[in-house]
């Protein structure tokens, strides 16, 4: 078997991966995770889309979903609670797409079958996320200009990561695994705006649970499956201009794990990521300058060409699609100074008044992309002429609020979930919280769901 070579790199991950010690800072930034995603996955339990998911799964034994303690197989739990988490749309964000509602539920559901630690759990998300960056930083192109849904795609073999970690797979062992989850991996674009987006999130998630029982059961996959010239990496991209033979620059110890250097951006609205700063943009001018709708004639979003795609909806008809509609959520943000689960109803949404207001939004493409944040432009910006003839400019907006570079504090953290929970009508919120923030010191992860 070949030892060497990115699938073979992110099986030695799994099985060798560093140590991170208790009280860690990256267990911390995993605690953080486990917070946020599990907070939007009990506000997205409400969601129709889920409730005919759960109604279409079986009982089982091995992991209980976030709400009602249903027991279900690990797969099953995993994708039940990875819809939930992103049917909303209101999941962490970091390279491509969204790590941790992937990432979480898997782990989740595996740490319960196998009565894993919260420390165990907490690490397997760091080592998920190592991986997920590996993958990420090989793609110099932007996924949402072609049709593969990356936190599809990506999330399914960086779960098996995190899951081949958790089972304490040998480096061939899994190795076989991560090959199984690139043929497993799949998603695409045209979904999103549908139910079938935060679908494939969670079957992600429970892809990855699947490609490590398998591997455990003695199926094998090819040991170059994803850096392959007929392997993953080259099917997935957009424009073919992905590293396959670069070396490997996977964390030796936990100091230098990519979650503490590159870190997760956490939504303050529950919408798709590409639209937040021209909402920061909108509501700091309307607040600044006593901004009614009625006194503006033209707003105009600067942003990058792959955010302007995915926010493809002008004129949306249902809630799924008003979170990938840039027009409804500048509305939102100038008429309410807001963009939450308030604005997001279907009363709203068809409020005359604010599908009035679609048509003053126009966008300016730019070219200059963002280093740091891939398939984003360097710079946002809004730019509002009001009907007396004047110009109102936001200026360059770097990061959006939440961002791994402007992260929210605890309290804005703790405040997100509980009305997270709240809009999911769960009234166990603060003790659940309270249990997510001592997540390293649980001996059973079960207990966090009991």
């Amino acid at each position: 078997m070949a030892d060497t070579g990115l699938t073979a790199g992110l099986a030695r991950l799994a099985a060798q991966g560093p140590a991170v010690p208790p009280g860690h800072p990256a267990l911390d930034a995993a605690t953080r995770a486990f917070i946020d995603t599990i907070g939007v996955a009990l506000a997205g339990w409400c969601e129709p889309p889920v409730g005919l998911l759960a109604e279409s799964l079986v009982e089982g034994g091995e992991a209980r979903s976030l709400l009602g303690g249903r027991r279900l197989a690990a797969r099953d739990a995993a994708l039940l609670n990875g819809m939930a988490g992103h049917v909303l749309d209101y999941d962490d964000v970091a390279v491509h797409g969204h790590p941790s509602v992937v990432l979480v539920p898997a782990i989740l559901a595996e740490a319960q079958r196998l009565g894993r630690s919260g420390g165990d759990a907490l690490r397997a998300y760091a080592l998920g996320y190592e991986a997920w960056a590996e993958l990420g930083r090989r793609e110099s192109g932007s996924y949402h200009l072609g049709a593969w849904h990356p936190t599809a795609m990506l999330g399914t073999v960086a779960a098996t990561v995190a899951a081949a970690a958790l089972n304490r797979l040998d480096a061939e062992t899994a190795t076989h695994a991560i090959a199984m989850a690139a043929s497993f991996a799949g998603g695409l674009i045209a979904n999103f705006g549908s139910p079938a987006k935060p679908l494939q999130a969670g079957r992600a998630a429970a892809s990855a649970i699947e490609a490590v029982s398998l591997a455990r059961a003695g199926l094998t996959g090819s040991p170059t499956a994803l850096e392959s010239p007929h392997g993953f990496l080259r099917a997935i991209s957009p424009g073919g201009a992905v590293d396959v033979d670069g070396p490997l620059r996977l964390a030796a110890k936990a100091d230098d794990l990519r979650l503490l250097s590159e870190g997760l951006s956490v939504k303050r609205y529950p919408v798709c990521y590409a639209s937040h700063r021209a909402i920061d943009g909108v509501i700091d001018l309307a607040i600044q300058e006593r901004l009614r709708p009625e006194d503006v004639a033209r707003i105009t979003v600067a942003l990058g060409r792959a955010p302007a795609a995915t926010l493809r909806f002008p004129h949306p008809e249902t809630s799924t699609q008003a979170r990938f509609s840039l027009n409804h959520n500048v509305a939102a943000a100038l008429t309410d100074r807001a963009v939450g689960f308030a604005q997001l109803s279907d009363d709203y949404i068809h409020r005359p008044e604010i599908a009035a207001l679609y048509a003053l939004t126009e966008t300016e493409l730019v070219d200059d992309e963002c280093p740091e944040q891939p398939g984003l432009a360097r710079f946002d910006r809004v730019r509002i002429e009001t009907r007396d003839g004047g110009r109102l400019d936001s200026g360059p907006i770097r990061y959006p609020r939440g961002h791994a570079r402007l992260p929210l504090c605890d309290a804005d953290l703790d405040a997100k979930f509980l009305d997270c929970a709240r809009h999911g009508q769960v009234a166990e919120g603060p003790a659940l919280l309270e249990r997510l923030r001592a997540l390293e010191t649980l001996a059973d992860l079960s207990e966090l769901v009991a």
